[in-house]
């Protein structure tokens, strides 16, 4: 045996060839664990998350006041809920996460377009995270001792400080364990981190008001001087804003949908969790942030953390330095679900959808893990919010190609997905399309993510002007969807996709009885499902 076959032999997964792995076929039932209360989880820590803090509390810089800014939380939130559900609904139905749906919808060979994109967009989001929560952990220290902030400095040229290296490694030393945990069992991580932080959240909130007196301060109440005009489209790009807030959430949700008992548990712990927590923590953020103007009024903060280290340093008492330890804990366990639920599984099982022979989801995981050094965190913030703006405005991207993955879901194949064609790379695939690609899908994709191009240059670089095409940046959520969505029903009334059948047994033993009942599917046979003639590859 040669070098190259010993070290494929000790690389390669169990049960795996090149179209698939334990971690990328259908759920078996065995592995369906998730209830209501884990989607309510799921949400809740998504939404208590200081990105959407500081998302809520950046509309004041639009010239909005505090109620309406929670009016655009309102119908954001009903519209994140929406499409949450639509877009889950062949992951709660057939158990196959993002990846795999891309196969569907691109082709074979053109899933890998969807898949790399997001994975990408994965490390970068992990990396971030993973800074925020190194920041978190340098709170956390600084209340152990005030000689921490004094530590002497880097030099010039170095863009970060000890203190945030050492926050950094000790956040990645803590996260790393996490990765071994399979993502079924994520469920008490989610809920434990989500009571944390909502704990943080409202002791900020107690605190500030307190400090000022019981004053919401003025931000909040402040009047609206815009135009009815101007007024409109800052509604819509609030609700935009607030959108893209929770984008990477939403195009992840199939992969935690297939986790579901029940479908209807997804659709209900959605519902409960963004509805919810998307409205206690916003309204938190606009109160806290109003009065904490009032007290600081040259300072333009936004994240609980940063707020949590101003108050520390003016306030270095033994009764302040618990609180501010508590909250970092808290602060910190938010990180780490954020980190690791939103940015390093999702990552992980896109990777093993690309390599399924060799990377499974938690090798997938540690490989996004890895590339967070060579993604250099610390450079982001640099700009101020620029990058943010620029991340979340990737948007535009992903809202076309929701809009594709609805359109082939409920308008072309009528809820119909035959689960063993998604694992085979020949023409006999329903999913081959032309030459494994669907020409028709890259083609809607780049004529609704188009437009919404000047926007995302204007993001990057206010001084570039752009003109009207703004308004449709500010709406590119509802604009680019809808736009999508009908470019790509008419290309399929104009050349219609083959969409074939279910599959007449249930081959990955993923299905109840109820839902076997349903479609008229005959049961799991006792045969190993992954070396079956059906699915052996030619």
């Amino acid at each position: 045996m040669s070098i190259f076959s010993k070290i494929d032999g000790l690389l390669k997964l169990e049960e795996s060839d090149d179209m698939k792995n334990r971690d990328i076929v259908p759920m078996p039932l065995s592995r369906r664990r998730w209830g209501i209360i884990s989607y309510i989880s799921y949400w809740s820590i998504m939404c208590l998350c200081m990105s959407v803090w500081t998302g809520a509390v950046s509309l004041y810089a639009a010239g909005l006041n505090g109620a309406h800014i929670m009016g655009i939380v309102i119908i954001g939130n009903a519209f994140i809920s929406l499409i949450a559900i639509l877009n889950s609904f062949y992951g709660s139905q057939y158990h196959i996460g993002y990846s795999v749906y891309q196969r569907v919808v691109f082709g074979i060979y053109g899933s890998y377009f969807g898949v790399l994109m997001r994975s990408l967009l994965s490390v970068v989001w992990f990396a971030l995270q993973a800074w925020i929560g190194g920041s978190c952990v340098t709170l956390l220290i600084s209340t152990w001792s005030k000689k921490y902030s004094e530590i002497a400095q880097f030099g010039p040229n170095v863009p970060f400080t000890p203190q945030e290296l050492i926050g950094l490694i000790v956040f990645l030393a803590l996260n790393f364990p996490i990765l071994f945990i399979k993502p079924e069992y994520f469920d008490l991580l989610l809920t434990s981190s989500s009571l944390l932080t909502l704990g943080a959240c409202v002791g900020l909130f107690i605190w500030v008001l307190r400090l000022n007196n019981g004053h919401v301060g003025s931000l909040i109440t402040k009047p609206v001087v815009l135009s009815s005009s101007d007024l409109g489209w800052m509604w819509i790009y609030g609700i935009g804003s607030w959108y893209s807030s929770v984008i990477a959430a939403l195009s992840n949700q199939a992969d935690y949908s297939r986790f579901n008992k029940r479908p209807v548990d997804s659709i209900l712990g959605t519902i409960i969790g963004v509805n919810l927590t998307g409205f206690i923590v916003p309204l938190l953020a606009v109160i806290t942030n109003s009065a904490f103007k009032e007290l600081y009024p040259d300072e333009d903060l936004q994240t609980p953390a940063d707020i949590y280290k101003l108050l520390l340093i003016d306030h270095y008492t033994p009764k302040v330095r618990a609180a501010c330890c508590f909250a970092a804990v808290c602060l910190i366990v938010s990180q780490l679900a954020i980190s690791t639920v939103a940015n390093a599984i999702p990552g992980g099982m896109d990777l093993s959808t690309l390599f399924p022979k060799y990377i499974n989801t938690k090798r997938g995981a540690i490989v996004v893990f890895l590339l967070l050094w060579p993604a250099q965190p610390w450079t982001y913030l640099q700009s101020g919010n620029t990058f943010i703006a620029v991340m979340n405005s990737f948007s535009i991207f992903i809202s076309p190609m929701v809009a594709i993955y609805m359109c082939e879901y409920y308008v072309v194949r009528k809820r119909i997905i035959k689960l063993s064609d998604c694992y085979l790379h020949t023409a006999e695939s329903t999913y081959w399309y032309t030459m494994g690609l669907n020409i028709k899908a890259f083609i809607c994709f780049l004529l609704g993510t188009a437009p919404g191009l000047p926007g995302l240059i204007h993001s990057a670089n206010d001084s570039v002007e752009v003109g009207d095409s703004i308004y449709y940046f500010y709406g590119s959520f509802i604009f680019q969807f809808t736009s999508t969505f009908l470019l790509y029903w008419i290309a399929n009334l104009i050349y219609p996709s083959e969409v074939g059948s279910r599959d007449d047994t249930d081959y990955f033993n993923t299905f109840t009885d109820d839902e076997l009942a349903q479609w008229n599917i005959a049961g799991f046979s006792d045969y190993d499902m992954l070396s079956m003639d059906l699915l052996k590859q030619e």
